[in-house]
């Protein structure tokens, strides 16, 4: 019998609360669409990647602790999914802050660099995991398990978000302020990781890279109409 826990249902309504978030901000934002911008292509890149991770969640919570081999194989390929996007969706946000606060929007070598070598090799594993389990693996009854592999998964690509934190903390505004606390960045994405590693059976992961992501747009925009504010009076 197809039965959802409590837990189910808050993992749900989290990852639906992330994909309505993200539409908002689509929604808002798609004037800047037109922008040729790379910022502006990575930072919509990482909106649907990151919705594509409330999907795969979705679908995957669904799935959990229900026996049958279909059922089995969906949960596998929807889980798959969400860390194949979340690879994606760091690197992408490595470069958003690279090319954001660390360049500040000057010209840069766009394409392959050293730097996303352990993101690729990353990708390249998650996506053998379906066939070797190395990462998790999902059992005959629809349990899933983390194996050897997974803590480092996570930390390749906590690695590519801590640093797109480190850029933005040195970055300062044209009037050498910061753009807004650095706490409100960083809080969404800490606290959705260290729920979703303790409690186990309830996911974040979505919701919390929705938030944050939405934090650097609304910084970054501020930052844009006070300068042209400023020029507005000059």
């Amino acid at each position: 019998m197809f039965e959802l826990t409590h837990l189910n249902y808050a993992t749900i309504i989290l990852d639906v609360s992330a994909i309505i978030l993200a539409y908002g901000m689509l929604r808002q934002t798609r004037i800047m669409r037109k922008s040729r911008l790379e910022s502006d292509s990575l930072f919509f890149g990482m909106l649907i990647l990151m919705v594509v991770m409330a999907l795969s969640d979705i679908v995957g919570y669904l799935t959990e602790n229900r026996p049958g081999e279909t059922i089995i194989n969906l949960q596998i390929i929807s889980m798959t999914v969400f860390y194949l996007a979340f690879t994606v969706l760091s690197m992408s946000w490595f470069d958003y802050c690279t090319f954001r606060f660390k360049d500040k929007g000057r010209v840069k070598k766009i394409g392959m660099r050293p730097a996303f070598l352990p993101g690729v090799l990353t990708f390249g594993l998650v996506f053998l995991n379906q066939f070797t389990g190395i990462i998790f693996s999902v059992d005959e009854m629809g349990g899933y398990h983390r194996e050897f592999l997974f803590i480092p998964m996570y930390v390749v690509i906590v690695a590519y978000l801590a640093t797109g934190f480190f850029y933005i903390a040195k970055y300062r505004t044209s009037d050498k302020k910061t753009l807004i606390p650095m706490w409100l960045y960083a809080m969404p994405i800490i606290v959705s990781t260290v729920i979703t590693f303790v409690a186990g059976e309830v996911s974040m992961a979505a919701l919390g890279t929705a938030i944050t992501i939405a934090f650097t747009h609304l910084g970054t925009m501020n930052e844009v109409a006070d300068l042209s504010m400023k020029e507005s009076v000059q």
